[in-house]
């Protein structure tokens, strides 16, 4: 038996009910709602995703940096994360050491090198997210950088790495911070600060390149006819009237008490230089290629003698090895160098020729004059007739 049409409207729900009411009035924004929910979640992974990816590429190149350029890109790059902080305060480490070696060689490069070492600690130092480890590292670096420009007065320094106390009381660097501080406040500390913010090092001038030809070599786009003629090496004897003053070879012809007693190589070198008031720089790679060591023992005694005597002497000793060793002078340096003679054809650099020591005149052999009117012993005296050649018995008789 079907059931009547209204049993079936009854069972279907009450348009009345809560539930009915409630989609009624709030079902399009609930779909709104869960739409964007279900969009910021995607974009939320996403990003996630992203941010991991993006993590591990900075840590990786972070692994690879070496230079201060490689920190300070990563920096860059990666502002605002963990990789990027870490970055820049290897950044300001490494400009921070190579700033306090170039005080004592070169001071205008050293204090921009610090410069910019300050600016990459102060920016790790602002960024609170930065890891704590890594901030603690910047403030100590803060604090050597400002102590390495102080100029005298020693308050900056001291807050610097009072500074450092207050915010990280706990720090690896505290007791070191605070000797710093006490020995800063010390009045030795600030005159060595005055006297040294004074000082103006400068790096030596740079020695100007070498095209690769020959010393004395004339330049290929001379004309053939201009060329000038190649200048043989001189011998010491040559050059005792044509050096000038104040030249090396001029300086090493000084006059120095040589007696060597199983001296060390360098050490009878570095005698002859100091009273030479000359530098000579012994090659250490040339002579350990070549079997030779600086710490050879010399024993040498020429009394007075100039520097070059003495050198040559010193030198001589090796001319029969397989690998002689020679002197080089080196004008344009205002040096000499003792290396080897493979150094020297391989740099096609020019040995220095050593005046031979002339030889002891030759004693004349005593002659055996006899006197004139003696006759020897032995010798018969002769007959003054000339004697009549006997015909030879066996000699063909004159045909008549």
């Amino acid at each position: 038996m079907k059931p009547e049409p209204m049993q079936h409207a009854n069972a279907l729900p009450n348009k009345q009910s809560p539930l009915v009411q409630w989609l009624d009035q709030y079902g399009n924004a609930a779909t709104v709602v869960a739409c964007v929910a279900m969009i910021g979640g995607a974009l939320w992974y996403v990003q996630h995703r992203n941010s991991t990816r993006r993590s591990e590429e900075a840590w990786e190149k972070y692994s690879q940096a070496r230079t201060v350029q490689d920190f300070g890109d990563i920096a860059d790059d990666f502002a605002n994360t963990d990789a990027g902080a870490w970055a820049r305060l290897g950044e300001g480490e490494r400009l921070a050491e190579s700033g306090i070696g170039l005080m004592f060689t070169d001071r205008k490069a050293a204090l921009g090198e610090l410069k910019n070492a300050d600016e990459a600690f102060n920016k790790v130092l602002a960024m609170k997210s930065a890891a704590s480890a890594a901030r603690e590292r910047a403030a100590w670096g803060l604090a050597k950088s400002t102590e390495a420009q102080c100029d005298g007065d020693t308050t900056k320094p001291i807050e610097a790495y009072q500074s450092l106390l207050k915010e990280f009381p706990k720090s690896l660097y505290k007791a070191a911070a605070e000797e710093r501080v006490e020995s800063l406040k010390s009045e030795s500390s600030k005159e060595f600060y005055v006297w040294f913010h004074k000082q103006n090092p400068k790096p030596a001038d740079t020695s100007k390149p070498k095209d690769g030809l020959p010393e004395g070599h004339p330049p290929f786009d001379l004309p053939l006819d201009d060329k000038p003629e190649i200048e043989k090496p001189k011998t010491e004897e040559q050059t005792k009237t044509s050096d000038p003053e104040g030249s090396v070879v001029a300086k090493l012809k000084s006059e120095v008490e040589v007696e060597f007693a199983r001296t060390p190589l360098q050490g009878a070198i570095k005698f002859i230089a100091e009273k030479c008031e000359v530098e000579i720089e012994i090659d250490g790679e040339s002579l350990k290629a070549g079997g030779f060591t600086k710490n050879m023992p010399q024993t040498l005694t020429l009394g007075k003698a100039t520097g070059l005597e003495a050198i040559g002497a010193l030198l001589k000793k090796y001319e029969n090895e397989k690998i002689p060793l020679v002197l080089i002078i080196q004008e344009d340096e205002k040096k000499a160098l003792i290396t080897t003679t493979e150094f020297a054809e391989k740099n096609k650099l020019t040995p220095f020729e050593f005046a031979k020591p002339a030889e002891p005149p030759k004693a004349d052999e005593p002659k055996d004059e006899k006197p004139k009117d003696e006759k020897p012993k032995d010798e018969k005296p002769k007959d003054d007739k000339p004697k009549s050649e006997s015909k030879d018995k066996d000699a063909p008789a004159e045909s008549k």
